[in-house]
């Protein structure tokens, strides 16, 4: 095809990555093309009608971290992975990781998926992360300062990344024998597996961050690495989970999400009699379905709305119903039944209608009377909400109940990131939380 003498045909089938007809991205491509109304290259340059041509792609501004996402998919179609990884190096200290979880906001927010599916960023940053990578090298600079962090998860290690790379001598503690926070135990290795998520840890230890493992501290001896460091970053998690309200949440084979996670990476596997479960409708619960899956049968995810009110990303319910796990929507748990002994043997449970809309808009499910009924269940996993680390304050430290500023800051020179000031999240916010806080420090503490 030369100029516009033919216009082109969109077959998702055959249409590729030559760029012939759409310029590669359709963040840049051209603004007069959207004159074509009938053609596919018109039709993705739409939604850029009237912008700066030099405006970042949608792709870009909902990625937390900024990645140059069309550049590195430009050096993966010619070939060229280990420039892939470098460049996504320079944004992303978790390539590995995030290749196998993020929830890819980037690809939602794709110009072209009013008209195609967006490319699997994902997993091309998973697949640009499997080239060699480059050994990060400690700062040969003058060093700014001196960096505490507390907690070796996403957020933790993402600070501890970003300081180092600006001269910031870094100490992490971390309470638990190994690095990684939730990621390490929570995600199972189906999702996650261990080895990319130790190249990262790896790369981001080679830049000259010390880890000092089995290091619990107490919030004495946090208050007190002011002393020593001149600014300490909380990055504890929010990994606390919420515990049941209803008669026999505490008989035996009753475990909580987080547990039972926990408990399944870090051994003995738990003991799991079928029929299960599981009661919930976020990733936890999911992750946990596919681990009881491996274990016993059959396996029931019990949630109280429609598979639409569901917060679990939509491949993983995908992949768990495909391995076998069923589902019971609009029911839940009234109380479990068992004894002390013997353990959990059924559950109550009680159907759920559509009710009247809640004041955010969001659809809400209340119980339907009369409809209670029993299923059995030898083994049940809550997987209620998890509880925000610092419950919107800073009792924990013992300083009242004064609130974390929009910066992070909560009290002289000790900041939070991630979910312990988010709330829980994801691991891609949690990153992007870490390297936010070392910015505000490294501008406002070690300029």
């Amino acid at each position: 095809m030369q100029g516009r003498t033919h216009k082109p045909e969109l077959r998702t089938e055959l249409c590729g990555t030559c760029s012939v007809c759409r310029g590669g991205c359709p963040g840049r491509v051209f603004l007069d093309l959207s004159a074509e109304t009938d053609t596919t290259r018109g039709r993705l340059s739409k939604p850029w009608i009237g912008k700066d041509p030099e405006e970042q792609p949608s792709c870009v501004t909902a990625c937390p971290l900024g990645q140059d996402i069309p550049g590195y998919l430009r050096f993966l179609a010619a070939g060229d992975r280990e420039s892939a990884l470098e460049l996504i190096l320079r944004d992303n200290p978790f390539p590995a990781v995030l290749g196998h979880v993020c929830h890819h906001p980037c690809a939602a927010a794709c110009s072209s998926a009013p008209v195609q599916r967006p490319p699997a960023i994902r997993e091309l940053k998973r697949f640009a992360s499997m080239a060699k990578r480059p050994r990060g090298k400690p700062s040969q600079r003058s060093p700014k300062g001196k960096a505490a962090i507390v907690g070796a998860g996403p957020a933790g290690l993402a600070s501890a990344w970003a300081l180092a790379r600006a001269s910031v001598r870094v100490t992490v503690y971390e309470a638990l024998p190994f690095p990684g926070g939730l990621p390490a135990w929570a995600i199972p290795p189906f999702r996650l597996p261990r080895k990319p998520l130790e190249e990262d840890i790896d790369h981001i230890l080679s830049h000259g961050v010390e880890l000092r493992l089995n290091t619990p501290l107490s919030p004495e001896e946090v208050l007190s690495l002011r002393s020593e460091y001149d600014a300490v970053v909380l990055a504890c998690g929010a990994n606390q989970p919420t515990t049941a309200d209803f008669p026999g949440a505490r008989l035996p084979r009753v475990w909580l999400g987080l547990d039972f996670l926990r408990q399944a990476a870090l051994g003995p596997l738990p003991h799991v009699r079928g029929p299960v479960a599981v009661i919930g409708g976020g990733n936890v619960a999911i992750d946990v379905a596919r681990w009881a899956l491996r274990m016993a049968s059959p396996v029931t995810l019990i949630f109280p709305c429609d598979r639409e009110q569901m917060t679990a990303y939509p491949e993983e319910v995908d992949a768990a119903m495909a391995e076998g796990l069923k589902f019971l929507f609009r029911a839940q748990p009234v109380a479990l039944e068992g004894g002390p002994r013997k353990g959990v043997r059924q559950i109550r449970i009680q159907e759920t209608m559509p009710g009247i809309p809640g004041e955010d808009g969001r659809r809400t499910f209340v119980p339907l009377a009369g409809s209670e009924k029993i299923i059995p269940a030898e083994t049940v996993i809550l997987s209620l909400r998890q509880e925000e680390g610092f419950q919107g304050g800073t009792e924990w430290l013992g300083l009242g109940t004064v609130k974390p500023c929009e910066s992070g800051l909560l009290t002289d020179r000790i900041y939070a990131a991630g979910d312990i000031l988010t709330g829980p999240a994801t691991v891609l916010g949690a990153v992007a939380g870490g390297i936010a806080c070392a910015r505000r420090i490294l501008s406002e503490v070690l300029p």
